[in-house]
């Protein structure tokens, strides 16, 4: 093996862009062993690759370069252990937190899942269900900003002319760690119960036509004055808003039959 490489060798052999060795050497960071005092051609020593390999781990830890200097500058012992426990503890906070959102995507996906496997946009049926669990969001101004939108299902709410959006936490319980963990104000409660059910296909400025069709159905049933739509097919997985598909859920009051 060499033990002295031009800049270009050095690149191709660790597969380090010759770029991003000049821009090294040029702040200090990794300086070629010695330089032509005639060509100006910068020369790497093999064992210089230890110093490369330090930097490109510290790089995929997200530390910037000056963070990366400042520790090559300061190494011992002491300094290094110090440093790989606070790494190792960052680590593992990252690594919760990554857990933690998959665990949402999961559900999520789940969710979507079984919903589009039930659907029937022609029928309406009467269905209950226990308590479940959603995420206030409020107006819909607040939801693009929210996180929640895009982790959870959205439910909204829509009562005469208003409408008030949640994050519906599908499949979750409040005692679930998670939960607790993410979101520090109290769940928000769809009360248990019946409800006739019914779905729109098509985009939202629509969804009067669906209430009317599935309330002029009802029967003898005595329907409250608002609807509850779950969406599944909405504009997080799909860009055709003729394609997206919500289930109404309006509650029961009564059954006069």
């Amino acid at each position: 093996m060499k033990e002295i490489f031009t800049v270009g060798e050095f690149s191709a052999l660790f597969q380090v862009d010759v770029q991003t060795l000049r821009y090294y050497d040029s702040i200090g960071l990794l300086v070629p062993a010695y330089r032509d005092s005639i060509t100006g051609y910068r020369h790497y020593r093999f064992d210089q690759v230890y110093q490369l390999a330090s930097i490109r781990y510290l790089r995929r830890l997200g530390y910037t370069l000056k963070q990366i200097r400042d520790y090559l500058d300061s190494r011992d012992l002491e300094h290094t252990m110090d440093y790989l426990r606070k790494q190792s503890e960052a680590l593992r906070e990252r690594w919760e937190e990554l857990n933690r959102i998959d665990t949402v995507i999961q559900r999520k996906l789940r969710f979507v899942e079984d919903q589009v496997a039930a659907i029937d946009v022609k029928r309406i049926i009467r269905k209950t269900f226990p308590e479940r669990y959603y995420i206030h969001i409020g107006s819909e101004e607040a939801l693009y900003g929210s996180e929640s939108f895009y982790f959870y299902p959205t439910v909204v709410f829509y009562q005469s002319q208003s409408k008030r959006f949640g994050a519906y936490l599908h499949d979750v319980s409040p005692e679930e760690k998670t939960v607790r963990e993410n979101f520090s104000a109290p769940l928000s409660i769809i009360p248990g119960g019946d409800f006739l059910c019914g779905y729109h296909q098509g985009p939202y400025e629509l969804m009067q036509s669906t209430f009317d069709r599935i309330r002029a159905e009802s029967g003898g049933l005595v329907l409250d004055d608002y609807q509850i739509d779950f969406n599944i097919i909405d504009q997080f997985v799909e860009r055709d808003s003729s394609k997206y598909i919500t289930e109404v859920q309006i509650p029961i009051l009564s059954d006069m039959r």
